[in-house]
């Protein structure tokens, strides 16, 4: 016996919520191109698209619609996730990443790019010997 069709009102429900996640998450990755400053506004962004998609996987499941949709929106949450941890990287990175903007914004050729590049490297490693307990 086929399984009766979805209600089409829970249809309308999820892909409206799907949408929605989109674009939150889409919003996410464009602010995250940034400087950092701007980038902060980032998290916003993607504690929205966590919010829209766990409500989106909710009404997937409550409405047992099937196909593909369930597993690209937990792909589309994992990559969410990976994107707030990177994000959170670059915040906890923050003195570093603003020289590296600086020094790259008066950088006009390819060695003095080379230049920043060493420098934001040197802090890096600065900073994870401090955290690991390196030299």
């Amino acid at each position: 016996m086929p399984s009766p069709p979805p209600d089409p009102e829970a249809v309308l429900r999820v892909g409206r919520l799907v949408r929605h996640f989109g674009v939150w998450l889409l919003a996410g990755v464009a602010v995250s191109l940034l400087p950092l400053p701007w980038r902060v506004a980032t998290a916003a962004f993607l504690a929205g698209a966590v919010v829209t998609g766990i409500r989106a996987l909710r009404a997937v499941a409550a409405a047992r619609l099937r196909g593909g949709l369930l597993p690209l929106l937990v792909a589309g949450l994992a990559l969410t996730g990976l994107l707030g941890a990177g994000t959170l990287g670059s915040f906890a990175l923050w003195p570093a990443e603003t020289a590296r903007q600086e020094c790259l914004a008066g950088a006009l050729t390819v060695s003095a790019r080379a230049t920043c590049d060493r420098a934001y490297q040197d802090a890096l490693d600065d900073l994870t010997g401090g955290i690991t307990g390196g030299p």
